[in-house]
């Protein structure tokens, strides 16, 4: 699982898209170096570089969330999970703009096959979006009247459309459903007719280029605003079983955390193998502390592995055989999640620490994946509050959360 950390040179692109769900985990790990040696430049750039962006779509880890349909592979999430990781591992900020492209997918399998083929004619296309409902859709003839800014569209410098979640408006004012709540409906927009502000000057993933997208009063199609904010499904039943579960979308994200956890581990054990300790002729690796605390690292991003893929595993069975998505198990899902992502930055933290001055320089990668597992684990869907949603499941009272909803 661990990739090379010395100089990647130069390496030769990955011919073809993997035809199989099997074949994708391998290509993942083939474009490896590619990602490690262009890291520091999508760093500098705030946006991975063209050639990641290619060796990506290249390894299918764009097409893996693709309906069939539309040529994709619709790949098992626990195949997903593991194409993220293994992306992530290589580089923080590949694997974030991989997971967020990967969102086009099961967006394509929850709105009309016509619609999903205007929009997806390559299955490797990138597109961006925002499901916070940042923006306005004033109803007007033939369509709407969109405009508003989302913040956080990862990978917008590399997409086609831009998906941005938008509250619909009439004469100016909010439009209610039958319960009460504010209409949602996500308008889809070429990138062309969209602002990028291009302010994504962060701490980490500084290469996910998660800019801001401001759209200013653009009309857009009727056809190209669709009822899927929140979970709905524009038109009749999704394409297929791994669109029937609305987050299902989260189940390959905690690969970003997790993959840039195990690269830290690994990167404590290449420093740990060569550094002597100040003073001595002794590696450091000899030091008992060091290995107590890469053995607990170890044990507990397996564990969070463990109970991430078991459960993301059990879910899909599920699904698969057509039984109903207890109230239990989605909270497991949100659960493992919630703990992937905080596991990781404890253990990500726990090695950048433990490798002293050396992580403090950039750009080696420890000081990278510090930098980047820091603002993975402020996601608004893994901030720490999530686990009181949790703590209501396991007290038999309401979980008041969307996202546990089925």
């Amino acid at each position: 699982m661990a990739v090379s950390t010395g100089q990647a040179g130069k390496v030769a692109e990955l011919s073809k898209a993997p035809e199989r769900t099997e074949e994708l985990l391998t290509a993942a790990r083939e474009i490896a170096p590619i990602l490690i040696e262009d890291a520091e430049e999508g760093e500098r750039a705030c946006s991975v570089t063209p050639r990641v962006v290619r060796a990506m779509q290249q390894a299918g880890a764009f097409r893996m969330t693709m309906p069939v349909a539309l040529g994709g592979l619709e790949a098992d999430p626990v195949t997903q999970y593991e194409v993220i990781e293994a992306l992530s591992i290589a580089d923080g900020a590949a694997g974030w703009v991989a997971m967020i492209g990967s969102d086009a997918g099961y967006f394509a399998g929850r709105i009309p096959l016509e619609l999903a083929r205007e929009l997806f004619p390559d299955p490797d296309l990138l597109s961006c979006g925002v499901s916070a409902p940042s923006g306005q859709a004033e109803r007007v003839e033939g369509g709407y009247r969109v405009k508003g800014r989302w913040a956080f569209a990862s990978c917008c410098k590399h997409s086609t459309w831009f998906k941005g979640a938008c509250i619909v408006t009439q004469n100016g004012q909010p439009v209610t459903g039958e319960d009460g709540r504010p209409e949602m409906r996500t308008a889809v927009l070429p990138i062309e007719e969209v602002e990028i502000m291009n302010n994504w000057h962060t701490t980490g993933l500084c290469g996910s280029s998660s800019n801001d997208i401001e759209v200013h009063d653009v009309f857009v199609p009727a056809r190209r605003v669709v009822g899927v904010a929140m979970g709905g499904v524009e038109e009749g039943e999704p394409l297929g079983p791994l669109y029937a579960y609305w987050m299902m979308i989260m189940c390959n994200v905690a690969g970003v955390p997790m993959g840039i956890a195990r690269r830290a581990i690994d990167e404590v054990c290449a420093i740990a193998n060569e550094k002597f300790a100040y003073g001595t002729k002794n590696l450091i690796r000899d030091d008992a502390l060091l290995q107590m605390r890469l053995g607990r690292a170890e044990t507990t991003w397996n564990a969070a592995r463990a109970f991430l893929v078991e459960t993301v595993d059990e879910l899909w069975q599920t699904i698969l055989r057509g039984d109903e998505l207890s109230l239990d198990l989605r909270s497991r899902f949100r659960q493992c999640n919630l703990h992937g992502f905080h596991v990781a930055q404890e253990v990500t933290e726990s090695m950048h620490a433990l490798a002293g001055s050396t992580a403090f320089y950039r750009p080696h990668p420890l000081e990278r994946a510090f930098r980047d597992q820091a603002v993975a684990a402020n996601h608004l869907l893994v901030r720490e509050s999530g686990y009181a949603e949790i703590g209501r499941v396991s007290l038999g009272v309401d979980p008041q959360s969307f996202v546990l909803e089925g």
